[in-house]
């Protein structure tokens, strides 16, 4: 009896230390320790775009003193940093600064009524050769007007990071996004190329999407990322990890890439740095770290993380980090779990004069978006309402039917609660105003 009882005794508490684990199938019991790791599939961007120039030309009188091009999808500039127009000749290494007249347009739309839209078009004109770009929906029209023209072959875009415009490219890297215009004594714009520029087509570094995703998760109030054989940037950019909420336009700069531990250092440089994290296409090893209590932010507040190109210069880290996304990932379900259940917006459109209310467009915009969430027509009462409206800061509008023109507006911002021990969006009561 004794021996059986001892058993048992040993047998329960062999019980209860498997309790206290879990059973790994390789390697036995194993005790949980600290926060969950809560993993990301982290992998190519499929809705990013990077810098591009399309419409180019050049004129076709002799004296080829006139070039125009547009480019889009610039991100936006750091505080104090611009984008810098040049002229490369390869065959001499020759290069200045482009005499030009910038137009820069900034399009967004919005909707007039459930069917259509209408495309706003702000257009700024300028003729410095350099410029900054505030908005991610920005296109820059360019027209370099110079007698020069004929003594270069290629025009080089570069950022403020790299300094003042040289007087020679030299042997190394050297701006971003460049096209040729010239061969020889044939005239004809060929096609962009988005990567560090060189005098010599074999230094030249065209920018891909290389890369070996270690790790990247969760850890705690932790983002925790490691790479192995990053391409190294195209010059005058770098790298850094944003979180960014789809819904609302927000994004949190998590930070830029760091060499392992336990050097952590930052690797700004890469674009053209030397050390030992680098070779010569690419960073060996890298790391991104994220607290988020320091930063003061909740992740289930975001859609996705994404690893980034950003220019670099100026005064700090661009306020945005544009669609020049490398590598991205959903926020996993684990986390987007804790954010409150949709709110409701609802309201009255009321008019003044007594003008008909009648499918007047309501529309709901991300406070830091270019593009509506949601759109809704007004009943004859003028009542309108989103049923499903995600915790963030929005733009509420009013055009009445007809109309194209915006003639109230109002901000909102949906927080949460708990109701039943369930955390909740609010329920929200807006009144807009129409003439």
């Amino acid at each position: 009896m004794r021996t059986s009882h001892r058993a048992l005794i040993a047998a329960t508490g062999a019980a209860f230390v498997l309790a206290a684990c879990q059973t790994d199938p390789i390697s036995g019991p194993s005790k949980i320790i600290g926060d969950p790791l809560l993993d990301m599939v982290l992998g190519p961007a499929g809705y990013s775009a990077f810098p591009a120039v399309s419409g180019g030309r050049i004129t076709t009188a002799a004296a080829r003193d006139t070039i125009e091009f547009n480019v889009n999808f610039l991100p936006p500039s750091p505080a104090g940093g611009t984008y810098q127009i040049t002229l490369v000749d390869t065959a001499t290494g020759n290069m200045a600064a482009a005499t030009a007249r910038i137009i820069r347009t900034m399009r967004s739309r919005r909707p007039v009524n459930r069917d259509s839209s209408v495309a706003v078009i702000k257009v700024d004109t300028s003729t410095a050769a350099q410029f900054a770009v505030t908005d991610t929906a920005t296109t820059v029209s360019i027209k370099i007007a110079s007698t020069t023209i004929p003594n270069f072959s290629h025009v080089v875009l570069r950022t403020s990071g790299q300094g003042s415009v040289p007087s020679t490219i030299g042997t190394g890297r050297n701006g971003f996004l460049s096209f040729r215009y010239k061969a020889g004594t044939a005239y004809a714009v060929q096609g962009s190329v988005f990567g560090s520029f060189a005098q010599n087509t074999a230094t030249r570094l065209p920018f891909s999407v290389s890369a070996y995703v270690v790790n990247a998760n969760f850890w705690g109030d932790q983002i925790r990322l490691d790479f192995r054989n990053l391409i190294r940037p195209p010059a005058g950019f770098r790298y850094a990890a944003w979180l960014v909420d789809e819904r609302t336009g927000t994004a949190t700069r998590v930070g830029g890439i760091l060499s392992p531990v336990p050097e952590n250092a930052a690797l700004d440089d890469a674009d053209l740095g030397t050390g030992k994290w680098y070779n010569d296409v690419g960073i060996l090893e890298s790391q991104v770290r994220g607290d988020m209590k320091a930063l003061n932010v909740k992740p289930q507040d975001y859609s996705f993380l994404a690893l980034v190109l950003e220019p670099y210069g100026g005064t700090g880290a661009p306020a945005r980090p544009g669609v020049s996304f490398v590598l991205s990932a959903t926020i996993p379900n684990s986390v987007a779990s804790r954010s409150a259940t949709p709110g409701k917006v609802f309201g009255t459109v009321t008019s003044a004069s007594g003008k008909s209310l009648l499918n007047t467009t309501v529309y709901l915009q991300g406070i830091n978006m270019t593009v509506p969430g949601q759109v809704g027509s007004a009943s004859t009462t003028g009542a309108w309402q989103f049923r499903a409206v995600p915790t963030g800061t929005y733009k509420l509008y009013a055009i009445p039917f007809g109309d194209a023109a915006i003639r109230d507006s109002a901000t909102v911002t949906v927080g949460s609660k708990l109701v039943n021990n369930v955390l909740t969006g609010d329920s929200l009561f807006v009144t807009l105003r129409i003439p």
